[in-house]
């Protein structure tokens, strides 16, 4: 067991508010981790709390559920959401009165839902968006009316399915970017 394996349980110890004593944390206690991949210059590992989970460790330390994501789905997850952050993202509740480089908070609003309805129809759900200010674009994250599934918007033409209904809508969104990043750089995807 290494190092990182403690640093990681005591993050984890802090993060989970694990009760006992500081010294007694371990690189197996408090949770059996168990290493499964290095990615994006951190070290992935997995363990069991009521329910699986991703820890990562290394330069920054974070912990999610897997919600139904395996390692592949993690580093998808990842490289969509830091060309997401490379693109100035601005969420729904951002609100920057006098930056005329930015829609309004309504205006944002509007062309979400918009872009909702014409995708899913009437009544359609937007879980998360965002403004690429970068880009002048929107994308977000659907949810259509009468079904489970959700899509991700204003990647391409057509809409793209997300799966993965028991991760955080920020996630959802990231991966599915991840995976349109993948196929757009596929020589096969014209």
């Amino acid at each position: 067991m290494s190092e990182l394996e403690t640093e990681t349980n005591l993050y984890l110890f802090h993060e989970f508010g694990v009760e006992g004593d500081e010294r007694a944390v371990s690189a197996s206690w408090p949770f059996q981790l168990r290493r499964v991949a290095e990615s994006f210059g951190q070290v992935v590992f997995e363990f069991e709390d009521e329910q699986p989970y991703f820890a990562l460790g290394g330069t920054e330390f974070d912990v999610m559920p897997k919600a139904g994501m395996d390692v592949a789905d993690l580093e998808t997850q990842t490289r969509g959401s830091e060309w997401i952050a490379a693109r100035d993202p601005v969420d729904l509740e951002t609100s920057r009165p006098g930056d005329v480089s930015l829609p309004s908070m309504l205006e944002r609003r509007k062309r979400l839902l918009h872009l909702a309805d014409d995708a899913c129809g009437e009544g359609a759900l937007v879980l998360i968006g965002v403004y690429l200010r970068t880009e002048g674009r929107y994308i977000a994250l659907v949810a259509q009316p009468g079904h489970s599934r959700a899509l991700a918007l204003g990647l391409e033409s057509v809409p793209r399915r997300v799966e993965f209904p028991d991760a955080p809508s920020w996630r959802r969104l990231a991966w599915a970017v991840g995976t349109w990043l993948d196929a757009s750089r596929d020589p096969g995807v014209g």
